[in-house]
């Protein structure tokens, strides 16, 4: 059980690392309408956030192992809190508001003369920014609700 525990903390950990960052990079780049650090965002990211989504589901799956092999109760109210705030993360991060953050990197890197103007790109940043600004806190909200409650087992 202490392996897996563990495994289930640093994978989660990692987890909050990669998907947390990356939608800091993107939200500071889209609140500051920066299409050359939006550009650099995309290039820096690459495919991590595969990997952190990689790790959450690692993280999942330890957790659940950690549970069974522990003799921990998987429908204690703590658990349940847990297992909802996680459907809410993949549910928020699956969300078109999400999704299209890449979308924006990838067109802010492939500004050119032939490519997508400036101006377009400046207005797909306009219209993304308001959700963009609530993704970001109610991720990270989430993840401190989900951390709180493994430590604290409120319930």
């Amino acid at each position: 059980m202490l392996l897996f525990k563990a495994l289930h903390i640093l994978s989660m950990f990692a987890a909050v690392t990669f998907l947390v960052g990356e939608a800091l990079l993107y939200g500071r780049a889209i609140w500051r309408r920066d299409v050359a650090g939006l550009a650099a965002a995309r290039r820096m990211l690459g495919p991590r956030p595969l990997i952190g989504v990689a790790f959450l589901v690692a993280g999942i799956v330890f957790g659940a192992l950690a549970a069974v092999t522990g003799a921990i109760d998987l429908l204690e109210g703590w658990l349940i809190a847990a297992y909802v705030a996680v459907l809410a993360l993949f549910a928020v991060n699956a969300s078109p508001w999400v999704q299209r953050l890449p979308r924006l990197g990838e067109a802010a890197l492939q500004a050119s003369p032939e490519g997508p103007s400036a101006d377009e790109i400046h207005r797909a940043i306009e219209a993304a920014r308001p959700s963009t600004v609530v993704v970001v806190i109610v991720n990270v909200v989430l993840f401190a609700a989900i951390i709180l409650d493994m430590v604290l087992k409120p319930f």
